[in-house]
């Protein structure tokens, strides 16, 4: 009986249920995260914020003036938003800032529920 790796299961996968796997494909990326480069296409960062505002996220934000500011900061440039970001995913050995960005939400969200997490004030 052989023992199939992970690569062999994601294999598996594509060939018969290509439809229903979602990930990201970090592991084929050119760029790694523990690397200096990054992917860094052209782009129009005010075609980036129109589809980012589209989405309405400030609508479900408990605090949506915030919301605007970082949509507003991070459609700049999101490359330096990555590179801040970076240095926690080496840490924990990951690449896919979308889905480390998704668990910070699912953990703050429900850490502001159960009362572990607060906000900070702005005050100086």
């Amino acid at each position: 009986m052989s023992k199939w790796t992970r690569n062999d299961v994601l294999d598996w996968w594509r060939s018969h249920y290509t439809s229903i796997l979602s990930e990201c494909g970090c592991e084929m990326e050119d760029h790694s995260v523990y690397g200096e480069s990054m992917y860094q296409p052209e782009f129009d960062p005010m075609t980036l914020r129109d589809e980012v505002l589209r989405m309405n996220g400030h609508d479900g934000a408990l605090c949506p003036e915030t919301y605007g500011k970082v949509a507003d900061l991070v459609c700049q440039d999101p490359h330096a938003a990555l590179q801040a970001i970076r240095p926690m995913m080496q840490q924990i050995g990951i690449g896919c800032p979308q889905s480390f960005a998704k668990a910070l939400f699912d953990v703050f969200s429900v850490g502001d529920d159960m009362g572990i997490i607060k906000p900070f004030n702005t005050e100086s």
